[in-house]
């Protein structure tokens, strides 16, 4: 029996959403993570309106894995509702803010690579407020669900029945987001062991 490797890919996609979350979870359950309200609601919305798009332009198993994400992010925007960030700053409403009116403009737009580069501008706003609290405070900020969405999505990119500009963009932002992140967290990190302890 042979299987077709994009349906392999997708359950694989899958598979590490849904480790990826139970670390993270579980490290918010530790009071190790405290996720930021405004990064996953927008998430949440742009997931629904994103996974909607893929299933419409035929992505096949590749929207798989923006439908596990969906399911994530819907939680832990809940979840971070009592165990989340609750210094919310100035900048942290710019970002949100223009992300949902950012999701406006991307549903007037008729032109779909155009709605999927807004998208992409939305992920990078949504990720404002959390980048700037894992600068703050890096050890607040599990690495696990970030790694699981660095190669789900890069799965999620070779697993599209349909590759082009207007499927691959969005997952490809993801990748290039969350990777940025990684690195900023691990970079603070060991230079917040640096500094003495009083």
């Amino acid at each position: 029996m042979t299987y077709d490797y994009h349906v392999v890919l997708g359950i694989v996609g899958i598979v590490l959403g849904v480790v990826g979350y139970w670390f993270y979870f579980s490290s918010i359950f530790r009071g190790d993570t405290k996720p930021h309200l405004f990064t996953w609601l927008v998430y949440f919305i742009v997931d629904i309106i994103v996974f909607a798009a893929q299933v419409l332009n035929n992505a096949g198993p590749g929207a798989w894995v923006t439908f596990t994400g969906l399911i994530g992010t819907f939680l832990v925007a809940v979840v971070s509702l009592r165990y989340g960030e609750k210094h919310i700053t100035k900048t942290d409403w710019i970002s949100f803010i223009a992300a949902l009116f950012a999701i406006v403009l991307w549903r007037l737009t008729g032109d779909p690579l155009l709605s999927v580069v807004i998208a992409a501008v939305i992920n990078f706003l949504a990720m404002a407020p959390t980048f700037r609290k894992a600068y703050a405070k890096p050890y607040e900020e599990s690495l696990s669900v970030w790694l699981a969405d660095t190669v789900r999505y890069m799965l999620a990119i070779i697993a599209l029945a349909t590759l082009s500009l207007t499927t691959a963009l969005f997952p490809a932002a993801l990748v290039i987001g969350d990777t940025l992140l990684i690195l900023m967290i691990l970079i603070r990190r060991r230079q917040s062991d640096r500094v003495p302890q009083l």
